[in-house]
């Protein structure tokens, strides 16, 4: 990136602190923060603010390109080692995204999908309450999701690791919620003697609570809305069984609705994982997981400037009517001129497809997407 490329950067961030007003964390005297330049996220750590003020003359002043703050509680944040800080608690933080080289609308909708389950594996397994979380757009590649409340303050990095196992579905045995029972017998009017039946497979009902529910809702609704196509789109589903899936639908939700998962044709053990993998477990990949189990974890500060995308880490009302490529652009529509130092491939940017661009290329656009571009290192100004 050269000089008049990284000045012009450097006056757009900071003409937007100059005017943001940035919120500051619960309690920010006892949060630690870390800032981070162009070539680092995190280049310096262990900064404390004593309160809102500081922190908003710092950003003013010096108009990082990120800026963290830490998801613990200290009584001494700014101290060093770790230890002198004397951790007091840390709020509870999921960061969920996907790997995106350029800004994908599609991809991006998915991770929405999944924050949207997470919250609901809260809100109905664990009984949080929706006013203890906040869901925040990380300004590049997915969504941060923290619960702040007494009940989670104290719990260490295992039990962290056990919710992420639970919201995840990690080591679920699907056998655990299918029992064998033994049918009522009967006895032969004919010959007087007692018919013992067999044994059926009774499994989770609309009724149950936990994963027993959600293994039940996803299978149900799966059986009750897909289509022949849908079938078909499942790892393992072929012509036939899908025919008779389809064919069979309102027989295997009766024996469906009744526990009766013995009576669901077509609906195999290995199907049954399936199903319940695609539709139901919220996915995290392994760095991910390590967010929300890590008790002293740097995360990114909201309604700031992601230094990589030029999109703010914005804190997200409603996540149903949120879109990131609209909603978390900073900067405006001049037009600035810009010369590409790679291929660029399309990508999604204020309800519009931007690109392709070769290299070399000489153009004018909108700000936001020069500004993207510069960070992506794609583009220098011209």
């Amino acid at each position: 990136m050269n000089i008049e490329t990284r000045v012009f950067l450097r006056k757009r961030f900071k003409a937007y602190y100059w005017k943001a007003k940035v919120t500051s964390p619960a309690e920010v005297h006892k949060r630690e923060f870390g800032v981070g330049t162009l070539e680092d996220k995190i280049k310096v750590r262990h900064k404390s603010f004593a309160s809102d003020r500081d922190l908003t003359n710092f950003l003013k002043r010096e108009a990082p390109s990120y800026i963290s703050y830490s998801t613990a509680y200290y009584e001494f944040p700014e101290n060093q080692p770790m230890e002198s800080k004397n951790w007091l608690g840390a709020d509870l933080v999921f960061d969920l995204d996907a790997p995106i080289k350029y800004l994908d609308s599609e991809i991006l909708n998915r991770v929405k999908t999944e924050t949207i389950n997470l919250k609901g594996f809260l809100l109905d397994d664990f009984g949080i309450s929706e006013s203890d979380i906040a869901i925040n757009f990380s300004g590049s590649k997915g969504y941060h999701l923290h619960v702040s409340s007494d009940e989670v303050l104290p719990l260490s990095g295992e039990a962290r690791r056990q919710i992420v196992d639970y919201v995840t579905g990690s080591g679920l045995d699907l056998n655990f919620y299918m029992r064998e029972v033994q049918a009522d017998g009967v006895t032969s009017s004919r010959t007087g003697e007692y018919i013992n039946p067999a044994s059926t497979v009774k499994g989770p009902t609309g009724a149950d609570e936990g994963w027993g529910k959600r293994i039940y809702d996803t299978v149900h609704e799966y059986l009750e809305g897909s289509t022949l196509k849908d079938f078909l789109r499942l790892d393992g589903v072929g012509p036939k069984r899908a025919e008779n899936l389809l064919r069979d639908r309102k027989a295997n939700l009766k024996a469906l609705e009744a526990g009766s998962w013995e009576g669901v044709s077509d609906l195999s053990p290995k199907l049954l994982q399936k199903i319940v993998d695609e539709k139901a477990v919220a996915l995290t990949g392994d760095t991910d997981k390590m967010v929300t189990i890590d008790t002293a974890r740097l995360i990114r500060l909201p309604d700031t400037i992601h230094g990589g995308s030029g999109l703010l880490a914005k804190r997200v009302g409603n996540i149903e009517e949120f879109d990131p490529l609209v909603d978390a652009v900073v900067f405006g529509k001049d037009e600035v001129k810009i010369t590409s130092t790679k291929d660029i491939p399309k990508f999604d940017l204020m309800n519009e497809k931007c690109g392709p661009y070769k290299l070399d290329e000489s153009m004018s656009l909108p700000e936001y997407a020069a500004v993207y571009l510069m960070l992506k290192d794609a583009v220098e100004k011209a």
